[in-house]
């Protein structure tokens, strides 16, 4: 029998308003649920444990606090599901930045129980995402576990934020534009007579947020600088979570979808960005530990565009918006090596940490990395 691969185009109920933290009680209700098991990073916990007990307690809805202390690894993962189930919690409620929404969304499945996402950053799309990505007690990625359900309720309160650091909002920027330049979606070649519906649909997704983020981006990262949940600030928020999301799940199932342009398109490109990311996290955990994953991801993006052979004024433009928003720009920046060896070996690692890339893109990816190297 056929594998059939359902695509999880959205969440159950998304808000997105300045105070939305407000409706929490509310969304514990309408799921039926009496005790959430709220999940959270040290950081998280201190923006958004405020709000949640103001909007719970109102409604008089008991509920536990479970701090992630580690990484989101395995053994964790068993300890919470018990400590959840121990608790008699019937909901789980994830607050802070990417790992907490990657152990929550685990915790929720194993105890088959529904999720509400309320972040307090957004690095990543991870509060929508359907997968949690699982590391070593050691800091070092391990593999995937796809969700097959979506979270059933995710809640942006762009006040809370826009109170977040700034770097959690910029690497947010950066990784989405990774949907539209890593997939090589920005090839002409790319087009609706060319690509699937699913295909196409992903790349108008991908571009508008490339747009939303290109032309609005400096303004809501000055704007999260002053605390200030502006027009600019909610739509790249939106463009960061929701349409990045969309052309995820779109594209979804597709074997080519971070592979980039085909070879008998007579394309030289072929995406990295990602690949990058996890191989740095590898082969350099404590060098790179301080830089988030959407940094790492831009980072490869440069590399990207040059490869897929975008003109000179694209390249530089995508250069000068990652400067403006305090990107890094090269690998010595984030305490990489780069001596030849050093290339060849974070090469070797690309190629098979995020998907198994063919042969013949090798020498294209050593040739990106030599362009940001520093």
């Amino acid at each position: 029998m056929s594998e059939f691969k359902p695509k999880k185009f959205g969440c159950g109920r998304y808000i997105q308003e300045p105070d939305a933290y407000q409706c929490l009680a509310r969304e514990v209700e309408f799921l039926k649920a009496k005790k959430p098991f709220v999940i959270g990073g040290k950081s998280g916990l201190k923006a958004a444990e405020g709000r949640i007990a103001e909007s719970l307690g109102e409604a008089k809805i008991p509920y536990e606090v479970e701090p992630l202390t580690t990484d989101v690894t395995y053994d964790t993962l068993d300890q919470m599901t018990a400590d959840l189930k121990a608790k008699d919690c019937d909901i789980v409620l994830a607050t802070g930045g990417g790992k907490a929404m990657d152990m929550a969304k685990a915790v929720a499945r194993r105890a088959d129980v529904p999720i509400i996402c309320m972040p307090s950053s957004i690095g990543t799309f991870n509060c929508w995402s359907a997968m949690s990505v699982m590391y070593t007690p050691e800091h070092k990625p391990l593999d995937r576990i796809w969700h097959e359900n979506e979270q059933n309720c995710v809640i942006l309160d762009t006040k809370l934020l826009a109170e977040e650091p700034v770097k959690n909002f910029a690497s947010g920027m950066a990784d989405c534009l990774a949907k539209y330049i890593e997939t090589g979606f920005l090839l002409e070649t790319k087009n609706v007579n060319t690509m699937p519906a699913d295909m196409y649909t992903s790349k108008v997704m991908a571009q508008a947020t490339n747009d939303i983020c290109m032309n609005k981006g400096e303004k809501a990262y000055r704007d999260c600088i002053a605390n200030t949940p502006s027009q600019e600030f909610e739509d790249c928020v939106f463009s960061v979570v929701a349409t990045t999301a969309i052309a995820a799940a779109a594209n979804y199932a597709n074997k080519n979808a971070l592979l980039g342009a085909a070879r008998s398109e007579g394309a030289k490109g072929c995406s990295f960005a990602h690949g990058l990311y996890y191989a740095a996290r590898k082969m350099y955990t404590e060098e790179c530990w301080g830089y988030l994953h959407g940094e790492i991801v831009g980072l490869g993006c440069r590399a990207n565009m040059a490869m897929y052979g975008r003109s000179e004024f694209e390249v530089k433009n995508l250069g000068r918006f990652l400067d403006g928003i305090g990107q890094p720009a090269t690998l010595k920046e984030i305490g990489m090596r780069t001596s030849d060896k050093d290339l060849e070996e974070l090469t070797d690692c690309i190629m098979t940490v995020w998907g198994k890339h063919p042969d013949w893109h090798r020498p294209i990816i050593l040739e990106g990395l030599h362009l940001i190297k520093g």
